[in-house]
């Protein structure tokens, strides 16, 4: 099911990059070059995300167990 769920969003990014290709009227080698820019941005992003994310549940892991040693 996560699966389908990645390939939704993913799937809708490029439609819309597509979309945007179109309206501004990119030829093919513009229309990639924009897509690869737009997608390693996306991933960048998300990857940062996920590690502030990560550090930010691992302080809550620590913070309760500092503060169940203090009590």
């Amino acid at each position: 099911m996560e699966n389908k769920t990645q390939n939704n969003w993913y799937q809708k990014l490029l439609d819309k990059i597509s979309e945007l290709a179109e309206q501004f009227g990119l030829d093919d080698s513009q229309t990639n070059r924009f897509r690869d820019f737009t997608v390693s941005l996306a991933r960048d992003q998300f990857k940062a995300g996920n590690r502030s994310g990560a550090g930010w549940a691992f302080d809550q892991v620590r913070k309760k167990t500092t503060q169940g040693q203090v009590a």
